[in-house]
């Protein structure tokens, strides 16, 4: 008997042994498109951006990024700012890393007031992004956090530091 108990629990650790856990492989993107509300980040205090991913691997995925913020008047802050950058997207299971370049474009007008603008301004910043994505594969929730630089070479370098913080919902 005591051999018996001894082959069988053998038998069931030999078994366990074995069973090991195959890590989940990243897939591609189930939904292609995102409406996203960031922020901070490359609208200075927010934005409301669209995403489109154009190439959807299983590890890597590009995807092209526009959005805007407006600002009344009374905000004293440049009035319209649009962002628009290219990401890629490194993929860890439902965990992703974001990796981008691009350009916001700010318009700034000239008023006295509360007058309509007298004349219109196109200004803009070379920016980044290097940041945390967490999209589960078939969910439609979106978070991300990210560094998002901005730069100007316009008379003189600035240089800005930026954050971000990003909620959306993917289609």
């Amino acid at each position: 008997m005591r051999i018996l108990t001894i082959i069988i629990l053998l038998q069931f650790s030999i078994q366990c042994a074995f069973a090991q856990h195959t890590p989940i492989k990243p897939l591609p993107f189930e939904y292609r498109n995102s409406v996203q509300l960031e922020l901070g980040g490359h609208g200075l205090i927010y934005s409301l951006n669209y995403e489109r991913i154009l190439l959807n691997g299983p590890k890597l995925k590009t995807a092209l990024q526009a959005g805007m913020a407006y600002y009344p008047p009374k905000a004293d802050i440049i009035d319209i700012w649009i962002p628009a950058l290219v990401n890629e997207i490194i993929s860890f299971n439902e965990h992703h890393m974001e990796i981008g370049f691009g350009y916001v474009f700010t318009l700034e007008s000239t008023r006295y007031l509360e007058n309509p603008p007298a004349a219109w301004e196109l200004h803009g910043f070379m920016t980044g992004r290097l940041g945390y994505r967490l999209q589960k594969q078939g969910s439609h929730f979106i978070m991300r956090a990210a560094f998002t630089p901005l730069l100007s070479l316009e008379n003189e370098t600035e240089f800005h530091p930026m954050g971000g913080l990003s909620f959306g919902y993917a289609f």
